[in-house]
């Protein structure tokens, strides 16, 4: 019988036992993957950590402290410029409107975009200070963009649909408006408060917390098939391995999956199911590249990309300005949100070609400068910030027995800085 068995070894389930490492209590993590990590998955790329899932750390969250308390090396996201890509031109500026007029755009829809621009800044501006939401910004976690984007012409809406699903995964009609502000008005702001990038890769946060666990507290490629109540003792889990078929049993059990992977598992009660229905975790496909841009200067200043007419919506880079430990080679990550969950797309090499050739029409100076790239798929991506799942907050955390429920979902922020809090708040109830 153990304490605690925590379903999901991605960031809140990793961390829920590293904040319970000394608490005296058994506790046993159940990864499916071959390793810890989850939608932190980093991969090794010309030499290069780079990042396939979850990008930055938020300043003055928890990420941020469990990156310093373990050591990481980072380094602050501190964007020059917006850029946007449509009918085969790139254009990117530190202004924008200069950025707006050298578009291929029709005047009045220039008009309206930086109209748009304009209303993006002045929200920023007032609901946020030195890079963080003013609580004042929670009056808008309850409505959605849709308003906004109703009075904007056709060509218009398709850039800032395509800008807010490659910054917050969300159709722009479904994304809370105060939200919107952090993953799309920001990149427009050029804000630099509130981003970090870990040198070694977003990986590396769970990585190291699970190095620190006692030996035998995480185990991988163990998948979980069913949790069954076992009357007043607790709950029988049900797992699958290489070694076969096995039950273990525990007091507690903290479910630190996606959401629609919970109710696969366990029996629960309506009202649950219900508001696990709102935490919407569609998926989503990357790209992520190493290239050369020794004789691409202009380049090494790129930081937020919108895409139009490519396979991603967004490209993004980390470090620009030549802030990379190699200022003549940068990482970038191509956001493909709407293009969802692709099953075989990371071993066909067709599709991987596809999405590095899009890669090339946004930066054609960049053909034969590629050192290397990596396609990932997600089936569950990251939460989508709605209205209707802030409504559902409350019983998306609230327990069931001693059932326990983590994830960015369960996060009132989501990403995963919500994930670490998540687990922070669960393993607080847990500790004895």
């Amino acid at each position: 019988m153990h304490d605690v068995v925590v379903i999901g070894g991605g960031p809140a389930g990793i961390a829920t036992a590293y904040f319970l490492r000394a608490s005296g209590l058994d506790v046993k993590v159940l990864e499916a993957d071959t390793e810890v990590g989850g939608r932190t998955k980093s991969v090794t790329l010309a030499g290069h950590a780079m990042n396939t899932g979850a990008m930055f750390i938020y300043r003055d969250t928890l990420a941020e402290q469990l990156a310093h308390e373990l050591g990481l090396t980072t380094v602050p996201f501190e964007p020059t410029t917006y850029g946007i890509h449509m009918d085969g031109r790139t254009v990117v500026s530190a202004n924008h409107d200069l950025l707006v007029d050298a578009l291929p755009l029709k005047r009045q829809d220039k008009a309206a975009l930086r109209g748009f621009i304009q209303h993006a800044l002045g929200q920023y501006a007032r609901f946020t200070a030195d890079g963080k939401l003013s609580p004042d910004s929670d009056a808008l976690s309850r409505t959605s963009l849709e308003a906004d984007l109703d009075t904007l012409p056709t060509a218009v809406r398709a850039i800032v649909e395509k800008a807010i699903r490659g910054g917050s995964v969300a159709p722009a009609s479904e994304l809370s408006a105060k939200y919107a502000l952090r993953y799309f008005a920001s990149y427009l702001a050029h804000e630099k408060k509130n981003r970090l990038y870990p040198v070694e890769g977003m990986q590396e946060i769970p990585r190291r917390m699970a190095g620190r666990l006692a030996a035998g507290t995480v185990e991988t490629d163990v998948r979980v098939t069913a949790v069954v109540e076992d009357g007043p003792h607790g709950y029988v889990i049900r797992a699958e391995s290489a070694e076969g078929t096995r039950e273990l049993r525990a007091k507690h059990v903290v479910f630190a999956v996606p959401a629609p992977q919970v109710a696969e598992l366990i029996s629960l009660p309506r009202w649950k199911i219900d508001a696990l229905a709102q935490a919407r975790t569609p998926g989503a496909t990357t790209l992520s590249v190493v290239a050369d841009v020794s004789a691409t200067p202009d380049i090494k200043d790129w930081a937020f990309i919108t895409t139009l007419g490519t396979r991603f919506d967004a490209i993004i880079s980390a470090m620009p300005g030549g802030r990379s430990p190699d200022p003549d080679v940068m990482q970038f990550v191509c956001y493909g949100n709407e293009a969802g969950f692709l099953p075989g797309a990371e071993d066909d090499p067709e599709q991987v070609a596809a999405w590095v050739e899009d890669f090339l029409r946004v930066a054609p100076e960049l053909r034969g400068k590629v050192l290397g790239v990596h396609l990932k798929t997600w089936e569950h991506c990251f939460s989508i910030l709605t209205p209707a799942r802030a409504v559902a907050m409350d019983a998306l955390q609230q327990r069931v027995g001693n059932l326990h429920f983590i994830g960015d979902y369960s996060s009132a922020t989501a990403g995963t800085h919500g994930a670490y809090a998540e687990a922070l708040r669960v393993s607080s109830v847990l500790r004895p």
